[in-house]
């Protein structure tokens, strides 16, 4: 941690949505590596192997959705099989929707593939369902790419009235969901919300990942979908990465059975809900006019400034005066209506990672932030 003294000096990193150094079980992680590779068939983690993922890993992800191991695919991050997804369900021309605001990666991600990606403006509390509606009708998606809990960047989670609302248009229509829950178990107050897959199975694709749970350098995401889709993936996955990281996988398995999952799931919550109720106190306090979607949990709160605001050259500004940000243009997907101004949304909008700061950082940096309008 940063000494008080040094606050006002640094600079403040409102960039990438990173864990906590302190937050990362470097321990744990050493002692569960070594002890997959003492096992008697310890060398087995050394080979080539399933290319959908460690089994002992999938068969514990079964359990945990209630589902077949074959109903799980396990690759190198959430986003890979993001990547893997769009290859397999997207033709060039075919159109995706996300919520506008959306993950940046993963509107790259989906072009990248050919397709044409469409922003569903998003509210407090979750996609506005009169804009998809209009939006099916014009031209039906091969999939709706949603965070409903914690939303990147928006913070937004999805309100159980819109979740049942998504998966009947879903039904109604014949396009996926894709729903990305990478930090859904990080709820830090409130009540946890069903899962899109918990209402509609056959018509969600599940995506998640350890990132933000135990380490991002373990590079362990999981997708759950319907066996005939994970099958397919899964000879995608071998024609593209030949075999799966297998010795982090059983890392991965090694830190529930010994029981850190559980304990280290507790102590991030602790770390980061503090910080959580310091940006939101801080927003309050110095950009109190500005709205704010307050979060229960996740890594992130954004804002978008009132029109009137100066804008302009935000990000050097704010490097002039030790604040690094993020381009607030890169989460907006093409617009659903022609007449929406999405360069002046991207240059208005802002996203704050919290989590890898501490609350004196986050006073400082919202502080800072708040001079530039």
């Amino acid at each position: 941690m940063q000494s008080p003294g040094r606050v006002g000096t640094e600079q403040i990193l409102f960039t990438r949505g990173v864990p906590a150094v302190e937050a990362l079980p470097a321990h744990l992680i050493g002692e569960c590596m070594q002890a997959v590779l003492d096992a008697p068939n310890g060398w087995s983690i050394l080979q080539y192997g399933h290319n959908g993922g460690y089994l002992p890993l999938r068969q514990l992800l079964g359990e945990q959705y209630q589902v077949s191991a074959e109903q799980i695919l396990v690759g190198n991050g959430s986003l890979h099989l993001q990547d893997l997804l769009a290859a397999m369900l997207v033709k060039p021309g075919d159109v995706v929707f996300v919520e506008q605001p959306s993950y940046d990666r993963a509107i790259k991600t989906f072009r990248r593939r050919g397709a044409k990606v469409i922003g569903i403006p998003l509210e407090h509390d979750g996609i506005d369902l009169k804009a998809l509606e209009q939006a099916i009708a014009r031209q039906t998606p091969v999939f709706l790419y949603v965070i409903p809990d914690f939303q990147n960047p928006a913070g937004v989670t999805t309100t159980a009235e819109k979740r049942q609302a998504l998966v009947e248009l879903a039904e109604r229509y014949h396009f996926w969901l894709v729903e990305d829950v990478p930090y859904r178990t990080l709820r830090y107050s409130g009540t946890s919300l069903p899962l899109l897959r918990d209402l509609r199975p056959e018509r969600v694709l599940t995506l998640s990942s350890y990132s933000k749970l135990i380490s991002p350098a373990l590079r362990v995401g999981y997708l759950v979908g319907p066996a005939d889709i994970v099958k397919a993936l899964t000879k995608l996955a071998e024609e593209t990465i030949l075999a799966p990281v297998l010795p982090t996988q059983a890392a991965v398995v090694e830190f529930y059975k010994r029981g850190y999952f559980a304990t280290n799931l507790e102590q991030l919550k602790q770390l980061y809900a503090p910080r959580l109720q310091a940006i939101i106190a801080a927003l309050k306090q110095y950009l109190p006019n500005v709205p704010l979607a307050e979060p229960e949990g996740g890594f992130f709160v954004s804002i978008t400034l009132p029109e009137q605001s100066n804008s302009t050259n935000l990000l050097p500004r704010a490097q002039e005066i030790g604040l690094t940000l993020s381009n607030g243009h890169d989460f907006f997907a093409d617009p659903l209506d022609e007449s929406e101004d999405i360069a002046s949304l991207g240059a208005r909008f802002v996203r704050l990672p919290f989590c890898a700061l501490t609350p004196a950082q986050i006073e400082e940096g919202v502080r800072r932030l708040a001079t530039l309008f």
